[in-house]
């Protein structure tokens, strides 16, 4: 976790984060000292990391210490292993493949005033987990990242990507992160039933021209 994320690119994106960083700001009123949670939610290649990085950079930069953590870091299994399982079985694809509670603890711990937890990274070519510290001591912001970030409890303000699995094909093949298969898109068609209702329970919608408003 980065108290200062850099910013990656988005369509529009100066635009877009200061929009939002604006709207955030204004909508939470930021009390002296308080400690504030924001969450950004979305489906797979909607923008959401790049969204939620971006916001944190333009917080931070505006004198308000903003920190990130990213949902992919709490699964039960690693990346490669947690496809192979989905592939064996549909049936695992939904929130019950992420540590939410775990989650939930260390967004709890934030809140809670302490100074850091110890808490799991992905390494993504090992394909294993290793264990690192989530430095909370001097941030003001924590933005929790990921498609089911809506579910967990003490969230300020939440921000939700509404671009579809459908809209965001070309983007996702460009990234190159998906895996190449088949049954990517039953999997993606399964995600987008859990995650597309969300959207009811944003502040901020960001459309698929990534273009922001207020709920």
């Amino acid at each position: 976790m980065s108290t200062v994320p850099p910013r990656g690119p988005l369509p529009n994106a100066d635009r877009l984060v200061t929009s939002l960083a604006s709207m955030v700001i204004e909508h939470l009123r930021l009390p002296r000292d308080a400690r504030v949670v924001i969450a950004v939610a979305g489906e797979s290649g909607s923008g959401k990391s790049t969204t939620a990085t971006s916001l944190g950079h333009e917080l931070s930069t505006g004198g308000i210490a903003t920190g990130l953590i990213h949902q992919d870091d709490y699964f039960f299994r690693p990346p490669r292993t947690n496809h192979e399982y989905r592939v064996l079985d549909l049936r695992h694809v939904g929130p019950h493949e992420v540590n939410l509670e775990l989650m939930q603890s260390h967004v709890d711990a934030f809140l809670d005033g302490r100074d850091g937890v110890e808490g799991p990274a992905v390494d993504y070519p090992a394909n294993r987990f290793v264990t690192r510290h989530l430095d909370f001591s001097a941030l003001r912001i924590l933005i929790v990242e990921g498609t089911y970030v809506f579910r967990l409890h003490g969230i300020d303000a939440r921000i939700f990507l509404d671009a579809t699995h459908e809209d965001t094909k070309e983007r996702r093949r460009v990234r190159n992160r998906d895996i190449d298969a088949p049954v990517i898109d039953r999997i993606l068609a399964i995600e987008h039933e859990l995650i597309a209702p969300q959207a009811r329970q944003a502040d901020i919608v960001i459309d698929r021209d990534f273009e922001a408003r207020w709920r």
